[in-house]
């Protein structure tokens, strides 16, 4: 297998050395994997298709993977023997198109990498990668739904691709969106996701690497803006806070809305608050982003009026600043509180006062807090309407993981009762959705992997499919 696989990428990006096989069977996540067979590290679209042609013809299984920061334990290997294709060797910016606003990218491409490149030319993304932007790809970022930086005012990731050129289980080599046309297998001509016939790119979009490998993809950028105004609004109370935040949201005012859900999240994040402003339980912090600092300030004054009539107070612009400022930068000194139990899904703003009770409910039932762990309960607007609710705990002390693991079991299980549908799922959250999805849709998806992966070789058992 090595011998044909350096046929095609070279002998310098295949392994099997053990070590990288163990590296490769993780991720970010508490959860391990199955060593796979080899690693390759391709360069092209080209030899993607060549590697997935030896697969379907010996019926090797495949996984794709990007940067393997994610948090929900889709990218390890579940089944023996496996081709890992890491394509972080992909990192070409293939077009930055002004006249339709969009860049075309390899997929391996790194989050902060793209950011770097497009403010050097006067443009940014409206999705700016999740919070692990300095290892997170494109492309991971692509198959797991990612919401985060830019999301208020953009939504997640899958809503700002304009289309996509994806490698099919038989080498096929397939473009989305206004790309259907018979030209050539670069991604030119690309400006239009809905156009002529079905939403292909949709098809591909949150599969968890289950479909296809994705290759390039075109994304939405925008002009860099010439003013910023940064807040954060203190309240008594998280109905009062969630109240501001779902009107702020909703008149589309903010580039990032995100709110600390608890006095121990305050703690954790922003404490000199506590100690300034009596009476802080939520704090609500948003950036704005404009053409010109004067519209900026304006949207600032206009949040600023709705959260004193729901009862908040403007408090300094730390969180938010720090929070913008530094957004991939402030995960990874997260984990000094030990190693951390995420439940990262999305719901309506409204139903977040009733989870955060939830939520104490089971640390007051757990003793979390004499046991020794900690957590940060956080919320960001995303889109139109709704929000990322973030309940994270953090672990310390190994010896204590059967109370950790309960209570993240049946903080899943509420949240998924309340209202809440996780946007990615991996084995974070398989097992809380593949018990509550209709049926008919079920079917349809196992209908979708037959037809474009009927062999099951790429990124088998995922959806349990």
């Amino acid at each position: 297998m090595e011998l044909e696989l350096s046929k095609i990428v070279g002998k310098q990006n295949v392994s099997s050395e053990e070590f990288v096989l163990i590296s490769y069977s993780e991720d970010a996540s508490p959860y391990e994997g199955t060593l796979p067979q080899v690693v390759v590290r391709p360069q092209s679209t080209h030899q993607i298709s060549e590697i997935m042609n030896l697969a379907t013809e010996l019926k090797i299984p495949v996984i794709p993977v990007g940067g393997r920061s994610s948090i929900n334990g889709s990218t390890i290997p579940r089944v023996p023997n496996a081709i890992m294709i890491d394509l972080t060797g992909m990192t070409d910016i293939i077009e930055i198109n002004e006249d339709t606003m969009i860049v075309t990218v390899q997929t391996g491409i790194t989050w902060s990498g793209l950011i770097h490149h497009l403010k050097g030319k006067g443009f940014k993304l409206g999705f700016r990668g999740p919070y692990g932007g300095n290892a997170g790809t494109v492309g991971g970022s692509l198959s797991a739904n990612s919401i985060g930086c830019g999301a208020s005012a953009h939504g997640g990731v899958c809503d700002n691709v304009i289309g996509l050129e994806v490698v099919l289980s038989s080498g096929e080599i397939l473009k989305t969106g206004s790309g259907w046309r018979n030209k050539s297998i670069d991604m030119d001509g690309t400006f239009a996701r809905y156009c002529t016939f079905n939403d292909m790119t949709g098809v591909f979009l949150g599969d968890h690497g289950t479909l296809g490998i994705k290759t390039a993809a075109t994304l939405k950028i925008f002009p860099l803006p010439k003013g910023e105004a940064y807040s954060d609004f203190g309240f008594s109370s998280i109905e009062k806070a969630s109240k501001a935040f779902h009107e702020i949201q909703k008149s589309h005012l903010v580039e990032e809305a995100v709110m600390l859900g608890d006095r121990n999240s305050i703690d954790l994040l922003a404490s000199s608050y506590l100690s300034t402003f009596e009476n802080t339980e939520c704090i609500l912090a948003i950036i704005v982003e404009e053409a010109d600092e004067k519209l900026a300030q304006h949207k600032k004054e206009l949040c600023e009026k709705i959260v004193r009539k729901h009862g908040g107070k403007s408090i300094g612009m730390f969180l938010s600043k720090a929070h913008w400022l530094n957004m991939f930068n402030l995960v990874q000194s997260l984990f000094e509180e030990g190693f951390w139990y995420n439940t990262c899904h999305i719901r309506p703003i409204s139903t977040l006062p009733r989870l955060i009770d939830k939520f104490h409910q089971l640390a007051d039932k757990y003793k979390l807090k004499e046991n020794g762990f900690n957590w940060i309960i956080s919320a960001l607007g995303v889109d139109h309407c709704f929000t990322s609710g973030w309940i994270t705990m953090y672990m310390k002390d190994d010896l204590k993981k059967d109370i950790i693991y309960d209570v993240w079991d049946e903080l899943r299980e509420a949240e998924m009762e309340l209202d809440g549908v996780p946007y990615w799922t991996g084995k974070l959250w398989e097992p809380y959705a593949l018990k509550r999805v209709n049926p008919t849709f079920y079917n349809m998806l196992k209908k979708l992997k037959n037809t474009l992966d009927p062999l099951n070789i790429i990124n088998p058992n995922t959806f349990e499919l």
